[in-house]
């Protein structure tokens, strides 16, 4: 029931509920090395393509309220940085856009055609 309920928890992003589900089955996970880890980083990484900032509670939270030091530990990992008001700026989305320009190859014989017939 735990690998059902892990299997829908990472894809769905449902966090809490996530790092629930291995707090209540630690003796499943506790003889697989770094699978913790693995799972942080599946959630940084979400985090770091969905967020320009996010709140350090909901990180946090999310990471399965990893201790000050930890949090730091992650933040330096990815380059995230943190503010007083305790936002962590994560990314700038706008650095990802790419512009694309549309280039149109309709003639104008083509169109008077149509147009034409609809008159």
């Amino acid at each position: 029931m735990f690998l059902c309920s892990l299997c829908l928890s990472l894809p769905g992003l449902r966090f809490p509920a996530l790092q629930q589900g291995l707090e209540e089955n630690r003796e499943l996970i506790d003889g697989i090395t770094g699978f913790e880890d693995s799972v942080r980083k599946f959630i940084c990484h979400v985090v770091g393509i969905t967020y320009q900032n996010i709140d350090r509670r909901l990180l946090a939270e999310m990471l399965g309220d990893q201790t000050d030091v930890q949090i730091r530990s992650w933040l330096s990992k990815y380059g995230w940085t943190e503010n007083e008001d305790g936002q962590i700026f994560v990314y700038s989305q706008e650095e990802n856009v790419k512009p694309k320009n549309i280039v149109e190859k309709i003639d104008f014989e083509s169109v008077s055609s149509i147009m034409a017939t609809s008159q």
